[in-house]
């Protein structure tokens, strides 16, 4: 017999998993925490309750989420994160139990989907790029911004596996939205880990890109690294025929503190602009290429 599996303690501890399971009757909002999980490969506990369960306090929500991990369709791991009480915060991902519920409820195929935590390199990437859409679900919930829709998460890690299978599936995100009384924009969101290499990396990624010809917003870590990569990307943008406004930078900080659109973005050509459409007389134009 097998000796891990007969250990008591292991016995009694799949014992209280199985029973914590059968305990739990799934809500919707159970489901759709792991859907984003499917979506964003890695959440926060504090993220998932933003994405899940606005509408009671955080403590509340966390306890939830804390029980779907007991009952094994969620793992859990440290942040490096910490809480506003000071403790540290935990990061939930998707188990094989959470993948199969998936495909039960939501008819995603569970082999499909990755499980298990995620690589201690790419945590924080993940992390911040649902920081950008809860940034970006703020903007909306301020009237700055209509019709927000986020596809995210799958396209970072299926590039990360070699997987892709459309050119626009290389972004870190796409996102469509509309400017009040504005027609719909479509965007491309690179967040910029600060290891791309201009030739190998930078130049094939946003070739492909302008390609599509949607607006590419790109988000770093620091001022210094927008002037690298404005350096990159100013060839490139005049090699498909754009203007410096295709292409836009701002710092992954700045966008915390002050939003979306009230962080200072950076055209190709150092202009700045906060990406709100411009008003002339009674002619407003929504160009985000500007």
């Amino acid at each position: 017999m097998n000796e891990i599996g007969s250990n008591p303690a292991n016995l009694k501890m799949n014992a209280r998993m199985k029973a914590r399971k059968r305990n739990l009757i799934l809500m919707q909002r159970d489901i759709e925490a792991l859907e984003e999980l499917y979506h964003h490969r890695t959440i926060s506990s504090s993220q998932l309750a933003n994405l899940c369960f606005p509408d009671i306090s955080y403590e509340t929500a966390r306890k939830r989420l804390r029980r779907l991990q007991q009952a094994g369709f969620m793992g859990a791991a440290t942040s490096g994160r910490m809480e506003g009480r000071g403790r540290p915060e935990l990061i939930y991902f998707l188990t094989t139990a959470g993948a199969k519920t998936l495909e039960q409820h939501k008819g995603i195929s569970w082999d499909a989907v990755p499980t298990g935590p995620p690589h201690l390199y790419h945590k924080e990437h993940f992390l911040r790029l649902v920081d950008i859409r809860l940034a970006m679900e703020h903007a909306e919930k301020q009237f700055l911004v209509e019709g927000l829709d986020w596809s995210s998460g799958k396209e970072f890690w299926r590039e990360l596996s070699g997987s892709i299978t459309s050119l626009e599936e290389q972004s870190d995100a796409t996102l469509t939205f509309s400017f009040p009384g504005g027609d719909a924009i479509r965007i491309l969101l690179e967040m910029d880990t600060g290891n791309f290499r201009q030739h190998r990396h930078w130049e094939p990624k946003i070739r492909s890109f302008l390609k599509l010809g949607h607006p590419i917003w790109v988000v770093t870590g620091a001022h210094p690294r927008i002037l690298t990569l404005r350096k990159w990307t100013a060839p490139l943008l005049e090699e498909a025929g754009v203007g410096p406004g295709k292409c836009v930078f701002a710092v992954y900080n700045e966008i915390m503190d002050h939003g979306v659109f009230g962080a200072t973005w950076y055209r190709t050509d150092g202009t700045l602009t906060d990406l709100r459409p411009k008003i002339s007389g009674e002619r407003r134009d929504f160009s985000p290429t500007a």
